[in-house]
Formats: C-alpha cells, structure tokens, sequence
C-alpha cells in the first residue's frame, strides 16, 4: 500500500489549506542545494514534506529561468543576424 502524502507542510508558517504534498527526495535535495534555496530554508531535510506551492518555488525554483536565458540567446542571435544582413545590403523583412 502507497503512503499518501497528507501535510503538513514543512516550510514555516506556510498558509496553503487543502493542497497536495510531495515528500522531498534526494534528487530534489540537491536541486535545491544547486539553487541555494537551503540558505533561505535551512530546515529542510530528505524525507520532509512540502505542500505544492512551496515545493515548486522551492525545488523547481529555476525552471523558467532556463527558459529565459534561451530565449535571450536566441533574440541576441536573431539581432546579430539582421545587423549583418544590414551591413551586406540585404534589405529583406
């Protein structure tokens, strides 16, 4: 039989009611070693719950930054590419 996930949650005077839990894991201990969030909850060990809200700000902190960084290199590349097409004379939109 699964154990079911029912709070409460870790995180210090959290205020989420009737959410999921997740159990943090190794691997999620070591995102958040990786992202520095256990310099902000230091309290945190494997095997701790979390309500949903706080672990996706807390382990899956930086998975939108990926996002954004690519897609900064690609609008950097496409302007580097317009300013050379300027620069030979290729005035195509």
């Amino acid at each position: 039989m699964v154990k079911k996930n029912l709070g409460p949650c870790s995180v210090v005077n959290c205020s989420y009611k009737d959410v999921s839990f997740r159990i943090i894991t190794e691997f999620a201990y070591q995102k958040c070693k990786e992202g520095n969030m256990l310099e902000v909850y230091p309290y945190l060990e494997v095997g701790n719950q979390l309500c949903h809200p706080h672990y996706c700000k807390i382990v899956e902190s930086n998975r939108n930054k990926r996002k954004l960084k690519s897609k900064e290199q690609d609008c950097s590349r496409k302007k580097i590419r317009e300013e050379e097409s300027i620069e030979k004379g290729n005035f195509n939109k």
